[in-house]
């Protein structure tokens, strides 16, 4: 059975698993400077079809909702999710530090 209470409840999946053991010992530079950063920056830049775009990564999916947020709403803008949604469970916080309110809305099965 798959539960999708949040991405804290489990592991990885098995595949990736494999994928840390077999690149384990592999000598890199530092996260975000590493050949499978390379190779994902290629990818993300070919997908966005902006051959020359600047790629950052960042350590996690707060964080990134947090400096996306941030960016794109105005100051008085807000985000609105449902009460049970992830955002304004776990990452109101985060969101709200950057002066933007998460709005939430009643859900049926977690949608809005």
């Amino acid at each position: 059975m798959l539960y999708f209470a949040n991405d804290y409840t489990q592991g990885a999946c098995q595949e990736i698993l494999d994928a840390i053991v077999k690149t384990n010992f592999e000598n890199l530079s530092g996260y975000g400077a590493d050949k499978y950063c390379e190779s994902a920056k290629v990818k993300i830049r070919r997908a966005c079809e902006v051959e020359n775009a600047d790629v950052y990564f960042l350590v996690g999916g707060t964080q990134t909702n947090a400096v996306v947020i941030n960016s794109i709403l105005q100051s008085y803008e807000g985000v609105i999710a449902a009460e049970t949604g992830h955002i304004s469970v776990h990452e109101a916080g985060a969101i709200e530090l950057t002066g933007h309110k998460v709005l939430t809305l009643p859900h049926h099965n977690g949608k809005i």
